[in-house]
């Protein structure tokens, strides 16, 4: 009798259709999974802790809000000396950082889930929106994370330069592109400059996370997963399950990079009783979580290109402003931009030196953000929301412009 012999590519497309069969059985009843099938926004809490032996500090906090219906994904960077209420058996004052809040609450009660629903009501109560999820991942989750999918690549525009010999830490990176193990990539994140401070941070674990995106829209990457989730199930603490991780991949395998918005919690630096905090500004974090709540509107289609090179379909108010040394360079740049329906209400110089071209989207309107981006030839969009300004668009014209072409 002659044995059955397969074809291996038969069998390859039996295992694929397996998988997917498995895959809707075990997470049509996850929640993640639930919330997408209903068009439901999918709000996550991100914390990045530091591991130290009595207590822990969220070092990174941040919100994900992803709207299903459009595919669109915010991402709310929240500074972690953003003064916060609490409750008086945490200080007498009634107010205290938000990665205090985190640290008190986890040496008092050395529960991380209690620790994590701490910091998840502080973060509620300030954007006055609901988040069902949280995610706390420690520093090696991290550094898994990104040996898994090979390292990254990332542009370092200014020398970085610090040394904490009584933690045996040490961060030392020259300006250029460079490839970065996880290890380094820790260190990249968490390098605190003089000038920016935590905004410095802040901006750079922004990139971070663009970066991770495009990186999980590839097919071998998007493969990893569940050996990514293997290595790292030991440095999370969430109460998401495997399959609402699978749920979540799946939805990245069909991301757009255009489909990303990233800000930062608005406010100011103020020194109270000899500590430095970030006091969020009311109305502006107002706006910001209106305009993340209203992603739903956006109209683009994730399948188009995000700009043909034409004309722009409507006048954009912009400002530009000149970051390098050649003059008139804002001046210039403000006439040209005239040819593409852009019209520019100030102009002038910076004042400081910027290496790249910034477009900073300050209605929140990301899609035009891109179109003028591609005009002037950047490939730093991002978004802070600012109305008082009266423009849609803020460009920065930094020592990478190389000039703007005719329209098509």
């Amino acid at each position: 009798m002659k044995k059955l012999r397969i074809p291996i590519k038969k069998l390859i497309l039996a295992f694929i259709l397996i998988s997917i069969v498995l895959f809707i059985f075990f997470s049509y009843n996850g929640k993640v999974f639930q919330f997408i099938r209903q068009g439901k926004r999918i709000n996550i809490l991100v914390l990045g802790c530091d591991e130290l032996k009595f207590t822990k500090h969220a070092d990174v906090i941040m919100l994900l809000s992803y709207e299903p219906r459009t595919r669109f994904l915010d991402i709310l960077s929240i500074p972690r000396d953003t003064k916060v209420p609490c409750s008086k058996e945490l200080s007498w004052r009634r107010y205290r950082k938000i990665s205090e809040i985190y640290a008190l609450v986890y040496r008092k009660s050395k529960t991380i889930g209690e620790t994590c629903l701490s910091s998840k009501k502080a973060i509620e109560n300030v954007l006055e929106m609901e988040i069902p999820f949280y995610l706390q991942i420690n520093y090696q989750g991290v550094i898994d994370i990104i040996d898994t999918i090979g390292g990254v690549t990332v542009n370092i525009d200014e020398p970085m330069d610090y040394d904490d010999y009584a933690g045996d830490f040490h961060i030392h990176f020259t300006v250029g592109e460079k490839g970065l193990k996880g290890n380094e990539v820790l260190k990249y994140v968490r390098f605190r400059d003089r000038l920016l401070g935590d905004r410095g941070r802040i901006e750079r674990q922004q990139k971070l996370l663009k970066l991770l995106m495009g990186k999980l829209t590839e097919a071998k990457v998007l493969l990893k997963i569940p050996q990514i989730y293997r290595n790292i199930k030991d440095s999370i603490w969430t109460n998401l399950n495997f399959w609402d991780f699978l749920a979540l991949a799946n939805e990245v395998r069909s991301f757009h990079y255009e489909n990303l918005r990233v800000q930062s919690l608005p406010g100011k630096s103020e020194y109270i009783r000899g500590t430095d905090y970030w006091i969020p500004d009311e109305k502006m974090s107002e706006e910001v979580v209106q305009v993340i709540m209203n992603s739903y509107r956006i109209g683009w289609k994730t399948s188009r290109s995000v700009y043909s090179g034409g004309k722009l379909d409507r006048i954009a108010k912009v400002e530009v402003w000149n970051a390098t040394n050649r003059k008139d360079l804002a001046y210039n740049v403000q006439r040209k931009l005239r040819q593409y329906g852009i019209d520019a209400v100030r102009w002038g110089n910076f004042g400081i030196y910027k290496k790249y071209t910034i477009v900073i989207d300050r209605l929140g309107d990301v899609e035009l953000a891109h179109k003028v981006a591609k005009i002037v030839g950047s490939s730093v969009v991002k978004t802070e929301i600012d109305k008082t300004r009266f423009v849609d668009i803020s460009i920065v014209l930094g020592n990478d412009f190389m000039g703007i072409g005719e329209p098509e």
